[in-house]
């Protein structure tokens, strides 16, 4: 899968702080392949990796992350890049903390995958690029294949999240690609 342009991740208001499991590491797979996953995309957990190094031992805190199909899964991750960007060199790796926004985790290594609470009360900011379609007037917007897709209402039953806002995301000192803050909920 390559990456969606104008795509991006923060959360807003959540309780981030005093939740030790709300991040876990992930490998973002599409057809059971390592995949790019572009900032944001809306995934699953499934199984753990396997640990690097050792036969038949799998990593305690690593799993397989896959696009959720229509956010009818009771647990939903969003790819976080927004604390670090990776950066190859002739030495090796590098994590730098400065200009992350719309950064992707590149296929084969793992990246922080960010549990949304669907509680109507947890904020998050997307990019552009996470919507299948503009926003236009629309006030909600429900899951499909990873992404979100504008709706004039809420769904009958299962998860969405109701637009709070949009505005330009400021990337150093220059205004960037859009973005739409939505709060998470589930009927």
């Amino acid at each position: 899968m390559a990456y969606i342009e104008k795509t991006a991740f923060q959360a807003r208001i959540t309780n981030n702080v005093h939740e030790d499991l709300a991040n876990i590491a992930g490998l973002y797979q599409a057809s059971n392949a390592n995949a790019d996953c572009s900032a944001g995309l809306l995934c699953v957990r499934g199984a753990q990796t396997p640990c690097e190094g050792f036969a038949n031992v799998l990593n305690e805190n690593t799993f397989y992350m896959t696009a959720s199909v229509e956010g009818a899964e009771s647990v939903i991750y969003a790819c976080d890049t927004h604390e670090a960007q990776l950066l190859s060199g002739k030495a090796g790796a590098y994590f730098i903390g400065t200009e992350t926004l719309g950064l992707g985790v590149p296929a084969g290594r793992e990246g922080n995958f960010c549990r949304i609470d669907f509680d109507g009360q947890s904020v998050y900011r997307f990019g552009e690029g996470n919507l299948t379609a503009a926003l236009g007037n629309n006030g909600y917007l429900v899951i499909a294949n990873g992404l979100l897709t504008p709706a004039a209402a809420a769904p009958a039953s299962g998860k969405y999240f109701e637009v709070r806002g949009s505005g330009q995301f400021t990337e150093g000192t220059t205004a960037s690609f859009g973005y739409v803050d939505a709060c998470a909920c589930e009927k």
